[in-house]
């Protein structure tokens, strides 16, 4: 592992890779284009077996700390990176994302410690807006990973549940609507390109999928769990579900 010596910074950028010496490339250029001394650059690589640690290495003047070892899947590894990170705020990048001017726009409406600011992502050719509105807007739809900025805060309190292979910002995001320590505020800014055709877009969760619905009733309002359930269900069966959990 490489660091710089200790020093504080406003944000800090994640990124966990393995053998994405295809794409890396780009991300890296952008995080060249738009870092600052209040910007944190960690990369942590799983062991690849192709170039990639040899592009980290050429990216060097970039990344702030970065490392090469096994880990237990995805969000093992950014459990790991989490503990490294020395920024106020942490935003999650992959391999074949980019980071876009608005990202250099939000840091400076990173104020309270207590609230996971959010912004837009460009996927699929169009502008995703994201916006929640209320608790049933989670059901339908999670916050991109790649346009949240979380206080570092929380993950004193909590940390990505692995068992959740694609999901887990998911599930946390779901605890944290459901926490009054924290809050959502959401910024008009577009953060990131978030390409089609990686990890998320090619795995099932199916661990998610299996607890999903005992999530939404765990941290969002009756309301919406029943409204998801009706949609998914029917009316008779959110009814059952509800007033006899069968």
């Amino acid at each position: 592992m490489t660091q710089t010596a200790e020093k504080r910074f406003k944000v800090t950028v994640i990124t966990v890779v393995m053998n994405a010496e295809k794409v890396i490339q780009q991300l890296f250029d952008s995080m060249r284009e738009l870092k600052t001394d209040e910007v944190e650059f960690i990369v942590l690589d799983g062991v690849s077996k192709d170039g990639t640690v040899d592009l980290i290495r050429k990216n060097e003047d970039i990344i702030d700390a970065w490392t090469s070892e096994p880990d237990h899947g995805i969000y093992d590894a950014m459990n790991k990176a989490v503990k490294m990170a020395r920024g106020q705020w942490l935003l999650f990048m992959g391999a074949d994302d980019t980071l876009l001017k608005g990202f250099r726009n939000i840091i400076p409406r990173l104020k309270d410690t207590n609230t996971v600011y959010y912004g837009k992502v460009f996927f699929h050719s169009k502008v995703i807006t994201g916006r929640i509105e209320d608790d049933y807007r989670l059901t339908k739809t999670n916050i991109c990973h790649q346009a949240i900025f979380y206080p570092k805060q929380i993950f004193e309190k909590y940390q990505y549940e692995t068992q959740y292979i694609k999901c887990a910002d998911y599930v946390l995001n779901l605890k944290l609507w459901d926490d009054t320590e924290f809050k959502f505020a959401y910024c008009d800014e577009l953060i990131a390109n978030f390409p089609e055709g990686g990890f998320s877009t090619n795995t099932v969760d199916t661990a998610f999928e299996n607890d999903k619905a005992d999530l939404f009733k765990q941290h969002l309002s009756l309301i919406a769990y029943a409204r998801y359930l009706n949609k998914n269900i029917g009316t008779l069966g959110m009814l059952k579900k509800i007033l006899l959990g069968k």
